[in-house]
């Protein structure tokens, strides 16, 4: 069972709106019986056909976030799994994305409000542990659900996890390359001379 408006092409950005304290309090209870109903970790408003900027995180404790602004960003990102209640096959073959390992939101009524891996290092020693990091999990329910809000589902191509595979370049023995030397000086000589070399710190351009 899905939200009445958790269909793709329902999913549209949302501009910031306002409200007073006890608009935002029957909101957030729409929120949480929302979750409820329809299950996961989260939920935004306009996936339960609410035009308003709004989300709810529920990994560590519920968390609702009104008018959320992702304001910065991890250059460290994440390889994760994700399912979705907009995109029907994903509830049961999980999407491969990339996410930022942290982030930082501002909202109306938490003010700032950073997520990031309980792990900070990043070291985790196996993926069961990875998985199982609830700030980093929290973090990518969080980045997941403010997507929804600009339009953004984790089929986008900017979301999903991809890898493509270079061969690495082979070369005769007797096969002429460029090489640079350490001090920025370069050579052209043959592959089996070049060995030795690269062995002194240069490299084939």
């Amino acid at each position: 069972m899905k939200p009445p408006n958790a269909k793709p092409e329902k999913i549209k950005g949302v501009p910031p709106t306002q409200m007073n304290q006890e608009q935002f309090d029957e909101l957030s209870v729409k929120l949480l019986e929302g979750l409820k109903k329809y299950g996961g970790l989260g939920i935004s408003a306009n996936q339960l056909g609410i035009n308003q900027r709004a989300v709810l995180v529920n990994v560590k404790e519920p968390l609702v976030l009104f008018n959320p602004r992702v304001i910065e960003v991890s250059q460290d990102s994440v390889a994760y799994v994700e399912q979705c209640l907009s995109i029907d096959k994903t509830m049961k073959s999980p999407v491969k994305t990339i996410r930022a390992k942290k982030i930082t939101v501002e909202c109306d009524n938490l003010g700032t409000v950073v997520f990031s891996p309980d792990n900070e290092l990043g070291d985790w020693k196996d993926s069961e542990e990875f998985f199982n990091d609830l700030g980093l999990m929290e973090c990518v329910v969080a980045q997941h659900e403010i997507d929804h809000l600009n339009g953004m589902l984790i089929t986008n191509p900017n979301r999903r996890y991809s890898t493509t595979y270079i061969a690495p370049k082979t070369y005769g023995r007797n096969e002429m390359v460029m090489v640079q030397l350490k001090d920025g000086t370069t050579e052209f000589v043959k592959y089996k001379k070049a060995q030795s070399l690269i062995e002194q710190g240069g490299k084939i351009l």
